[in-house]
């Protein structure tokens, strides 16, 4: 019976530290059950770290893009040449000179990031500084852009102009108006504004000699002095009834229609 007692015992204490050694492995499997989520916690907050950096990036990176785009470009001519590229929010992102003259002016003005209508204030008070804006001179300015961006610009470019010009005590011909990209892209590629490239054009139906070489550095009103002179010329020459010189501007007219 004693015998009996004991067996009944060892089979019991058996069972015991059996349960006791799987409870024990049961707990170490737990917690390093428990331990694995931890890096994947972390992985997680990495990933979410990184993909919300990469979103601020890209957004950033989009809006750096939109801010530097040009939207219109304004070109002023006086006989400094200068141009101006602005973006959607009427901002000043790069200039750029046609001549020397232009060059001097923007050397000593910080013009970028200012607004279109600060800018070109900032540029008529250090032309008029220099002694480029003469009695009875012109300013002239072109738009090229949007259509709506087109006209809001003229507007208020005109006012701003006419404006800076009656606080300078001056007197000049203003004209501003908006140009086509194809003859912006035309004048821009002979390294001229549109205004002068129009106005060469005009000079040359009445001299074939005429060049923008020639032109590029002479200011509008000179440009347009000379062109109406020629057509006086022309007008006295055509008033004479002499054949040979009817003649020849008739071989003129028919070489500026060649153009």
């Amino acid at each position: 019976m004693t015998f009996l007692k004991n067996d009944i015992r060892r089979s019991f204490e058996k069972i015991k530290a059996e349960e006791g050694l799987k409870q024990s492995t049961r707990e170490s499997v737990l917690n390093k059950l428990n331990e694995k989520p931890k890096p994947r916690r972390n992985f997680q907050r990495l990933s979410l770290a990184v993909a919300a950096a990469a979103f601020l990036l890209f957004i950033g990176a989009g809006s750096f893009q939109i801010y530097f785009s040009e939207s219109s470009y304004i070109d002023m001519d006086v006989n400094p040449s200068i141009e101006l590229s602005v973006n959607r929010f009427d901002r000043v992102i790069r200039m750029s000179a046609y001549n020397k003259d232009g060059k001097e002016v923007l050397s000593e003005l910080n013009l970028k990031h200012k607004s279109y209508k600060d800018a070109v204030a900032l540029i008529l008070k250090k032309i008029k500084e220099k002694g480029y804006l003469k009695q009875n001179g012109m300013i002239s300015v072109t738009v090229q852009g949007k259509d709506r961006e087109k006209a809001s610009e003229i507007k208020t470019l005109q006012t701003e102009i006419d404006q800076c010009i009656s606080e300078h005590g001056g007197r000049q011909n203003v004209e501003v108006y908006a140009v086509s990209k194809r003859l912006k892209k035309k004048s821009h590629h002979l390294n001229v504004t549109p205004a002068k490239y129009l106005a060469i054009k005009e000079l040359q139906k009445v001299d074939q000699t005429a060049t923008v070489e020639k032109c590029r550095n002479h200011s509008i009103s000179e440009i347009k002095d000379y062109t109406k002179q020629c057509e006086e010329e022309h007008g006295n020459s055509r008033g004479n009834g002499q054949d040979h010189q009817q003649g020849g501007h008739h071989g003129h007219g028919g070489h500026h229609g060649g153009h």
